[in-house]
């Protein structure tokens, strides 16, 4: 699949993004990269609480790339409903859990975990800047109740 087409997707879905389309369109971005990253054997599901819930290490890894490359490209107040909406989204995929945060750098402690967020920030990268940007203004701009 090339990049432009998964782009296109992704501007797409971010474009409609919501609280609940924003969620759908990190995991739709992350299973795109997943597939075409894809390592043999590779187990990628963290199990978060109780009722089963799981969430990639994929989807985590476009969550913690987005964070890494996003502030640069926006201005204070972006920046701001970016931390924010970032803050809520990475809540929203991992509920069970009182400091995602901490969770994804106990991850990037791992060695499949690592090799996945080196594939998903050199699939990121494989997109020009002002897509990238556009994206992460999506994200900045995602409304909350």
């Amino acid at each position: 699949m090339k990049n432009q087409s998964i782009l296109s997707m992704a501007s797409v879905m971010a474009k409609s993004a919501s609280k609940v389309g924003l969620a759908a369109s990190i995991t739709s971005i992350a299973m795109l990269s997943q597939a075409t990253n894809a390592a043999p054997n590779s187990a990628t599901a963290i199990p978060l609480d109780l009722s089963g819930i799981n969430i990639t290490k994929h989807e985590i890894a476009v969550m913690q790339v987005l964070s890494e490359i996003c502030p640069p490209m926006l201005n204070g107040k972006q920046k701001q409903r970016f931390y924010k909406s970032y803050n809520v989204q990475l809540h929203e995929l991992m509920p069970s859990l009182e400091d995602p945060k901490a969770a994804i750098q106990y991850l990037s402690t791992q060695q499949d975990y690592r090799q996945i967020l080196q594939g998903i920030r050199s699939w990121t990268m494989g997109f020009s800047k002002q897509d990238n940007k556009a994206l992460c203004e999506d994200l900045a701009n995602a409304e909350y109740q």
